[in-house]
């Protein structure tokens, strides 16, 4: 997603994720997480929640022939590393 897509026009949720997912290239994955963060940054008024901006990404990802990455209730460290929750962590 490095291309930078032109949000003046969006003015709907499902245009702005529309804009948002463009910057992925076919058959890429996208996190839900990452476009959720975009869309808001673009329209921070967005009255959407993040549950139906979830379902319009998945939407629209599949319409445009990319992955999605399922990752909103994930928990990252700054540099991107996953942190596992220590219910998951058979090592202990």
């Amino acid at each position: 997603m490095d291309v930078p897509a032109d949000h003046r026009r969006a003015s709907t949720s499902k245009e702005l994720v529309h804009a948002a997912l463009l910057n992925a290239r076919f058959g890429e994955t996208v996190s839900i997480k990452e476009t959720i963060a975009a869309v808001r940054a673009v329209d921070p008024e967005l009255t959407d929640t993040d549950c139906q901006l979830t379902q319009i990404i998945t939407f629209e990802a599949v319409f445009l022939g990319r992955f999605v990455a399922f990752d909103m209730h994930e928990q990252m460290r700054p540099h991107g590393v996953l942190l596992v929750p220590a219910i998951l962590d058979k090592t202990s």
